[in-house]
């Protein structure tokens, strides 16, 4: 990947961003109306999910050979944007408590934020082998 490539990937990360605050507001207006709070995140969580999913396929697809190493370092660093916005806009510009922040990570009272997490590190290294 070369420096333009790098742009591009911070450029489609604020699209991740967008993605999750649009899929957070269907999901507050019709699923979680609809199916419950449990219910509406969980498939508000699998449609996040989905179109970032989509969105690496796609820009992977843009890219000029990539090599494995430089996917799992792509989806690390937007995995870890991901987390520190989360955590830090959350906190401090939402004022959100540590702890509710936290608990979208447990998985073992059906909060499937963790698996969007997982879908943006390795994205990139399933796109490329999707796509070969």
């Amino acid at each position: 990947m070369n420096s333009l490539d790098y742009v591009k990937a911070a450029g489609l990360w604020l699209g991740f961003l967008l993605v999750a605050i649009a899929c957070g507001m269907i999901r507050e207006r019709f699923l979680v109306p609809g199916l419950g709070p449990l219910g509406g995140s969980a498939l508000g969580t699998l449609l996040v999910g989905a179109i970032i999913f989509g969105l690496i396929y796609a820009f992977i697809g843009k890219l000029q050979a990539p090599t494995r190493v430089c996917l799992f370092k792509l989806g690390l660093f937007w995995t870890m944007a991901t987390i520190m916005f989360e955590f830090l806009f959350g906190h401090y510009v939402m004022g959100h408590s540590w702890d509710s922040l936290w608990a979208d990570y447990n998985i073992f009272q059906g909060r499937l934020w963790p698996l969007v997490l997982m879908v943006t590190l390795f994205g990139p290294l399933l796109a490329r082998k999707i796509r070969d």
